[in-house]
């Protein structure tokens, strides 16, 4: 890059570190307003330009996303370096071209596979990759095989880095375990909060943090940083000490189901049996993506062995009939032996019921308890369960994102649905003449 520019005053302060490194993996979540994806857009744009054969690739998980957010962001960061005239930006194909060189920064979608992972460039190599929204990737899969296609050798002076950037969503997601809950000498790791953003507008700095207050879980993430539930869980009944159970023997005697929900992206297959007073246990799970219906069937029989199941809940859509087969999911289901029994599909009753299910009580020995449990086995379930969210628009309702948490949760939606919840135990209460009797018992001396 040929004009020299006051890099601290463009940038501002909290990134020197970022800005710096070279690891292969450069991993950087931050709250709101933390100026993240900005200084990421002023650094690619700056190092394309010092370095003359380097390129770069941005990927989201929608390709047609990039346009009014990273391309944009490209762009401005182009004017803030006061560089504009030297690029090339176009949409149709979507590039930014460093005229002088020929030099590209390319853009894709993990909606097309084929050419996320099919990259080629005129000039130099394409050494450095900027996944923005990270926490959007679902499978950690997809993000090995998309981080398999930056490679090959490199020219002097030049190095291969991936650059995730994102505002941290659930603490179960892949980034956490792989890049914050542990530690790894090729991966450089940051986390940025609004305090690093001097030109943040004061009404904005005060909205922030005034969620310190009035939404505490809400400030852990968009405020601090960090891991957690922004939206606030909905099942607040939920607690890992009541909820979740040492597996045991199911008993011969007691009624046994399946729920699911399907689609390609997951198979969430829960078996669910009712011991005498109708309490629901959850006692196994088949959790698996990118299964066909066939497979799906043969794979839930294979896990089910020789169980009797006395119902197989499912939602009402697999009994749409798809144009490429004239017949419905449910009867391709039914064709690989796996039948299936349409479940009430009414999503804020089906969360209220679900609700109820959950809803800690004291048993008949003062224990507390709930009327639907789960084997400590179904480890998805017990993950998503306690993490999904709130709808904004409609708090009665879950909220469908992250999609990846919804599936278990839909499932288990999909037994409760139109089944009452049983009335729940009380302590018996102490008979009448034993209190009178406690009453006139005289108290020792000490």
């Amino acid at each position: 890059m040929k004009k020299e520019v006051n890099l601290p005053e463009i940038i501002g302060k909290g990134y020197g570190s970022f800005w710096r490194n070279r690891n292969r993996y450069r991993v950087l979540k931050g709250g709101r307003g933390s100026k993240k994806s900005v200084t990421t857009a002023l650094w690619f744009i700056y190092h394309i330009m010092k370095h003359s054969k380097a390129n770069a690739v941005v990927v989201r998980k929608t390709f047609n996303t990039h346009k009014d957010s990273t391309f944009a962001q490209l762009k401005w960061a182009a004017k803030r370096l006061d560089v504009f005239e030297k690029w090339k930006f176009t949409l149709s194909p979507l590039e930014c071209t460093y005229i002088a060189t020929g030099q590209k920064i390319l853009f894709r979608g993990f909606d097309d596979p084929l050419k996320l992972t099919s990259m080629t460039v005129d000039v130099g190599v394409l050494c450095w990759a900027w996944i923005e929204e990270a926490y959007e990737i679902d499978s950690v899969d997809d993000f090995d095989t998309f981080d398999e296609s930056i490679r090959g050798e490199m020219p002097d002076g030049l190095w291969k880095q991936v650059t995730l950037t994102y505002n941290p969503w659930v603490n179960s997601h892949w980034t956490k375990d792989r890049y914050f809950d542990n530690e790894y000498s090729d991966t450089f790791t940051l986390t940025t909060t609004y305090k690093c953003n001097e030109w943040l507008d004061e009404q904005d700095r005060k909205k922030i943090e005034g969620l310190e207050f009035t939404n505490p879980d809400r400030y852990k993430v968009v405020g601090l940083g960090e891991y957690g539930i922004p939206g606030g869980t909905y099942f607040d009944e939920f607690r890992t000490d009541i909820h979740v159970i040492e597996p045991f023997v199911i008993p011969n005697d007691w009624k046994r189901y399946t729920t699911k929900d399907y689609g390609l992206d997951m198979l969430a297959n829960y078996w669910v049996t009712a011991d005498n007073n109708n309490k629901a246990y959850v006692y196994k799970e088949l959790y698996q993506s990118n299964l066909i219906i066939s497979d799906a069937a043969k794979e839930i029989q294979r896990i089910n062995g020789g169980e009797k199941i006395y119902q197989k809940f499912a939602p009402p859509d697999l009994w749409n009939r798809r144009q490429e087969t004239g017949k419905s999911a449910a009867e391709i289901f039914g064709d690989n032996g796996e039948w299936l029994d349409k479940a009430i599909n009414d999503r804020v009753q089906g969360w209220y019921n679900l609700k109820e299910w959950l809803a800690p009580f004291e048993d008949e020995q003062g224990i507390l308890t709930a009327n639907l449990v789960i084997f400590k086995n179904c480890v998805n379930l017990i993950r998503c369960l306690p993490q999904v969210q709130r709808d904004e628009i409609d708090p009665n309702d879950v909220a469908n994102e992250p999609h990846e948490l919804t599936h278990s949760v839909d499932a288990i939606r999909y037994f409760v649905a139109g089944r009452p919840c049983p009335a729940r135990a009380k302590k018996p209460e102490m008979p009448k003449r034993l209190i009178d009797q406690l009453k006139r018992k005289p108290r020792t001396k000490m």
